[in-house]
């Protein structure tokens, strides 16, 4: 038996930041562009627009240095305060992940139930 568990960050009763954004993110980072992260995550452009911008609004900071198309295309970064909002949530995902089974361990042993 193994214990699972979702984190997410809330502000004003929204979603603010969780586990598909932080796969977005790092999408973006991976592959330079908004567009590409959400087609290698097989969400549209549209939704991932979306969830970026509500992450943004929600915490009140810019994730992406975006320019637009042209002659070399577009492409997106990750802000600063965006690299360091994953560095801060993928630490406290670990710390938790950790404790959790920690506490499990404590709690159910290793028997079966």
């Amino acid at each position: 038996m193994k214990v699972r568990f979702k984190i997410w960050l809330e502000e004003n009763g929204g979603v603010a930041f969780a586990e598909g954004r932080r796969l977005l993110l790092e999408a973006v980072d991976r592959v330079g562009s908004l567009n590409a992260a959400a087609k290698e995550l097989g969400m549209s452009y549209r939704a991932a627009w979306g969830k970026i911008k509500a992450t943004e609004k929600a915490l009140g900071m810019k994730l992406l240095e975006v320019t637009t198309g042209g002659k070399g295309g577009g492409g997106a970064t990750l802000t600063p305060e965006a690299k360091e909002l994953l560095s801060k949530y993928k630490k406290y995902v670990n710390r938790i992940a950790s404790l959790t089974e920690k506490e499990f361990k404590h709690i159910f042993g290793s028997k079966k139930l």
